[in-house]
């Protein structure tokens, strides 16, 4: 099974695209702050943890994509 990330509709490809990068960035953000370079506190928001916040951002991507790619 191949990763398809072009689709007919700009708006579909577009949203794939965007929910990739998104878990890309939330994965990249995480090891950041494992590896120490960043702080797990820079990202709290309204109370809730920063690891929480960047699991957040990984899973809006997986939502975005989601919808991008269903049929």
């Amino acid at each position: 099974m191949r990763l398809k990330v072009t689709y007919d509709s700009v708006t579909r490809t577009m949203s794939v695209r965007i929910g990739i990068m998104l878990i890309a960035a939330g994965f990249a953000l995480i090891l950041a702050c494992v590896a120490g370079t960043l702080q797990f506190s820079t990202f709290e928001v309204a109370g809730h943890s920063g690891i929480r916040s960047l699991a957040g951002l990984s899973v809006f991507g997986c939502m975005i994509a989601a919808l991008g790619s269903f049929e």
